[in-house]
């Protein structure tokens, strides 16, 4: 835990500290709760032992014998227990008892004997002594509680800032260039699981985005191969032809004709390809105006007009209920316009029908041929750029139809689909969300 070793020092060191204040506390507040209890016996005993003091200072007195004469035997009678005797003559001199430290509290009591001075105080070497046993027991313990404090501390915060360090690892590879980063374990409590998923999430985007763009990059690849190769072929009969009309290899008109009519043909061809380049680059970019209410049907229609000179009277339309979405008109009537177009090319001469109709909440468009059908090995590849099946080629088309009717469908929030029909044929099926109504 290279990373946060200060870091962990430092909740460690906080740990042991708390926990050294906590035994300091506990310590010193049980002393002085003992001391005040004791404290509370002192005076009694102290009050009790002045009047046994006067009591014999009485007795003494009656007796007629003197304080140097009785001293020892008054301390040894009342110096027990709790209490200290000091025996003093009228001059100030101690004849018996040993001077205890005077605690801040305690008062005297001062017993008046013939020829001097009983002096009555708190003996505090009994509970000192239990003070000093009770230090010698606790202080051992707390030693040994600080080293569990301090080896509790230490594994917990091992424990509790692993993640973080994880995070951190992880986070200092994604910086490196690592951008596929593996989940990590939760732990480390709640508050850090919580952390640890969060980042989980991020590295599950980063991974799916990272894919997705080696993915775009991959088709971005293939797609300028492809579109390099669409148009190198037109290019490479048109220069041919350019070379050979150059350098005077064809002289009669026929042939020239001819040639010119192949160049014308060829050039259609690259300029269908880029236009279709172009609009597929368009649908890419997001919408430059907001989607509007339109006509499915009349969209469906106007693509079958268009396409009429190329396919006579083999497209039918039919539309049938509220066929309204919400999409951009151009881009819906390239993608019903290209999946007509893919029909009559590919399966002529059969007739095209072209149905609209509604479906609930949903606008249902289907365009079905009858012709081969698709490939089944064709079939998950027919809505890819560039992609011509082998059941299906023709030298007039650039693979492209289908894609751009996936495109522009998608952005209007839907969906299209292609499958063989029953009976023969392929079907085609686009699906849009149905404008509400105003």
């Amino acid at each position: 835990m290279t990373s946060f070793a200060a870091f962990a020092g430092r909740i460690t060191r906080g740990y042991v500290t708390l926990a050294c204040a906590l035994i300091l506390l506990v310590v010193v507040v049980s002393s002085l709760l003992a001391f005040a209890l004791y404290a509370g016996t002192l005076s009694e005993s102290v009050e009790t032992a002045a009047q046994r003091a006067g009591t014999l200072a009485d007795q003494e007195r009656a007796a007629r014998r003197s304080v140097a004469q009785t001293a020892s035997d008054v301390e040894t009678s009342l110096g027990k227990g709790r209490v200290s005797i000091l025996v003093f003559d009228d001059s100030r001199r101690l004849l018996a008892g040993k001077p205890q430290p005077h605690l801040f509290g305690f008062r005297r009591q001062l017993v008046h004997f013939p020829g001097g001075t009983i002096v009555v105080e708190p003996d505090l070497s009994r509970f000192l002594s239990l003070l000093a046993w009770y230090w010698s027991i606790v202080l051992p313990v707390g030693v040994l509680a600080v080293l569990v404090a301090w080896l509790a501390g230490r594994n917990l915060t091992r424990r509790a800032l692993a993640p973080l360090e994880n995070v951190t690892q992880s986070l200092r590879g994604i910086a490196g260039g690592d951008f596929q980063p593996q989940p990590l374990a939760a732990g480390g409590g709640d508050e850090l699981a919580a952390l640890t998923t969060a980042y989980n999430d991020v590295a599950h985007r980063l991974t799916a985005a990272t894919a997705q763009h080696r993915e775009d990059e991959a088709r971005m690849r293939q797609f300028i191969a492809d579109a390099g190769h669409e148009l190198r072929t037109p290019l490479t009969v048109i220069m041919g032809y350019l070379d050979m009309l150059s350098r005077g290899a064809v002289r009669d008109d026929e042939s020239v004709t001819k040639i010119h009519e192949t160049m014308h043909a060829e050039s259609q061809r690259m300029r269908a390809v880029i236009e279709k380049l172009l609009l597929l680059a368009r649908l890419d970019r997001p919408f430059s105006q907001p989607p509007r209410r339109i006509d499915a049907g009349a969209i469906a229609q106007r693509a079958a007009a268009e396409l009429e000179p190329l396919a006579g009277d083999r497209i039918s339309v039919r539309t049938s209920g509220d066929a309204a979405v919400d999409a951009d008109e151009s881009d819906l009537y390239e993608a019903i316009k290209n999946v007509i177009d893919n029909a009559v090319r590919y399966a002529a001469p059969s007739p095209v029908d072209v149905v609209v109709s509604s479906d609930g909440s949903t606008v249902v468009v289907t365009v079905r041929d009858r012709g081969p059908g698709i490939d089944a090995a064709d079939m998950p590849h027919v809505f890819e750029r560039f992609y011509r099946g082998r059941s299906r080629s023709a030298p007039e088309g650039s693979g492209l139809g289908l894609a751009i009717a996936r495109k522009a469908v998608e952005r209007a929030g839907g969906s299209v689909a292609l499958e063989n029909a029953q009976g023969g044929g392929t079907l085609v099926t686009i699906r849009l969300p149905r404008a509400e109504a105003n």
